[in-house]
């Protein structure tokens, strides 16, 4: 039990969850701020609502709004752990304040259900209405019945005078009847405008209610869905992460054994060489062998292989380079120090890329090869995170042969061949401080409503299991905000797709806040 509350007040292996703002300061401070204006202004309402039913004390259903003013302390708390765990990842502690709150906030819903009735009994303005007709109906009747008894006086007071005393007697109760009834209708009428007001505010705070907690399941389901693209995010960065920390090791397993390799190779050539030139001395100097010696050299068929050595030992060099190449290509993506700024040749890292994707580009028995056409301009080295940078443009590359591939399967060999798969990679520098980097394909046209959603997160449309639809959400971020440039996708029919990147020389913006991500 000592063990559990203690992982319940720790933090335990989490991290901040300021690390899925990056540390951007701004960004930090704007959560920040929120949280605690909303806070002040969830604590300052249950005040507000406690000195309202202090003051109405005949306001029926008044427990209905201490059950709303313990709804919204709850809330306001859980925003004062949204500001702790920016720091401090206690998210269990965290958590269970919100399921606290999640329990109050159902309750008070339960009841506000059940109390639906009764405030439906309280009466309609029409039965309010149709009650002041009564009244003013039995006004004019009483005015009319006045109006006679005066008349009837005044018969009474020529005819008979003795009876005058009576009735002035008479006529003084009755006007004091007419004055109770005047003030009990004035009283009536105050009543009812008093309750119709009552009815007025008791709706619009309804609304206003119904309105904040439209608002706050909008923020909730906002902040779920951030949170959702926060984790996907980092654990696809830990993955890109690992894996080139495994291409990294790779390299570096393979470098070894492929250098003594081909350090020995020029040491066995050489002694192939003096190996060939003693036996070719030989036979000009023993023409003749012995007969074992002869049957051994025709058995083995010695000619081949004084010929053939020399171009086994070639081919042999020529493969140690073309791995020193894939070698040196694995290690340029897989930027084992992706994580730092640094002056990155940008054709290098595409050159990279292609160099691990050359086996999909390769003919296929059912497929065409799918040619590269490089259009490189006179570009210097800039300031970026090249192994970021490497992971973009393998996510588009990889989409263009996906889509070539799919197109090509829809389509006949020969037509194919008359129409070649093609990927098109064209690089310039545009007003001396942006570099502009260009992707096309000639596969099949992305429709409008797909680019409007291309870069969002989780959105793709390849089959279940083929893709995540993170690949190119990530990307943009890369291109956005780690490299302050532009990503887009134009398509038409006919013409492909194409990818234009944008990212300026220098990130001096970024260099001068280092916790921006």
């Amino acid at each position: 039990m000592q063990e559990m509350w203690k992982t319940f007040f720790s933090s335990g292996s989490f991290i901040p969850h300021g690390h899925c703002y990056l540390w951007q300061t701004p960004l930090v401070w704007l959560h920040v701020a929120s949280d605690s204006i909303i806070a002040l202004a969830y604590f300052s309402i249950p005040i507000t609502l406690i000195y309202f039913i202090s003051k109405r004390e005949d306001l029926p259903f008044d427990w209905i709004f201490t059950m709303f003013g313990g709804f919204i302390v709850a809330c306001g708390i859980t925003h004062i752990f949204e500001v702790w765990t920016l720091w401090h990842p206690t998210y269990w502690l965290s958590g269970t304040m919100k399921a606290i709150t999640a329990l109050i906030s159902f309750a008070t819903a339960i009841l506000l259900v059940d109390l639906i009735p009764q405030a439906l009994a309280l009466p309609s303005p029409a039965q309010l209405e149709s009650a002041n007709r009564l009244l003013e109906a039995e006004i004019v009747d009483r005015q009319l019945a006045e109006a006679a008894l005066q008349k009837a006086k005044e018969e009474l007071e020529i005819r008979v005078e003795e009876r005058t005393a009576e009735l002035k007697s008479q006529t003084q109760h009755l006007e004091l009847a007419n004055r109770l009834l005047a003030s009990e209708i004035v009283e009536r009428q105050l009543a009812e405008a008093a309750l119709k007001k009552a009815k007025e505010e008791l709706e619009i705070r309804v609304e206003e209610r119904t309105a904040e907690l439209k608002s706050q399941t909008q923020q909730l389901e906002q902040a779920l869905s951030e949170l959702k693209q926060a984790q996907s995010k980092l654990i696809h960065s830990e993955k890109m992460s690992s894996l080139g920390q495994l291409v990294a090791g790779l390299a570096h397993e393979i470098n070894n054994p492929i250098n003594f390799i081909y350090g020995n190779l020029t040491h066995t050539r050489e002694y192939a060489d003096t190996l060939i030139k003693l036996v070719n001395i030989y036979q000009e100097q023993y023409p003749n062998p012995l007969p074992t010696l002869k049957e051994k050299i025709e058995s083995i068929d010695l000619d081949f292989i004084i010929s053939d050595l020399p171009k086994i030992l070639i081919s042999m060099r020529n493969g140690a380079e073309r791995i020193f190449g894939i070698v040196k290509s694995l290690r340029i993506f897989s930027r084992h120090d992706e994580a730092e700024r640094k002056l990155a040749d940008i054709h290098e890292g595409i050159d990279s890329t292609l160099m691990i994707l050359q086996s999909r580009l390769n003919a296929k028995p059912d497929l065409w090869s799918i040619q590269v056409l490089k259009e490189y301009g006179n570009l210097p080295k800039i300031e970026c995170y090249p192994g970021q940078l490497n992971q973009v443009f393998m996510n588009i590359l990889a989409n263009a042969i996906d889509a070539l591939e799919d197109d090509s399967h829809s389509e006949s060999m020969a037509g194919n061949e008359a129409n070649r798969c093609l990927i098109k990679i064209s690089t310039k520098l545009s007003d001396s401080q942006v570099v502009e980097i260009r992707i096309s394909n000639n596969g099949p046209e992305i429709t409008e409503s797909v680019r409007n959603q291309l870069f969002n997160p989780f959105f793709t449309t390849k089959p279940v299991g083929k893709g995540t639809g993170l690949g190119l959400s990530i990307g943009y971020q890369i291109i956005t905000v780690r490299h302050k440039g532009e990503l887009h996708c134009i398509s038409a029919p006919g013409k492909g797709a194409e990818f234009i990147i944008k990212i300026p020389i220098t990130l001096q913006e970024t260099f001068n806040n280092p916790h921006q991500t």
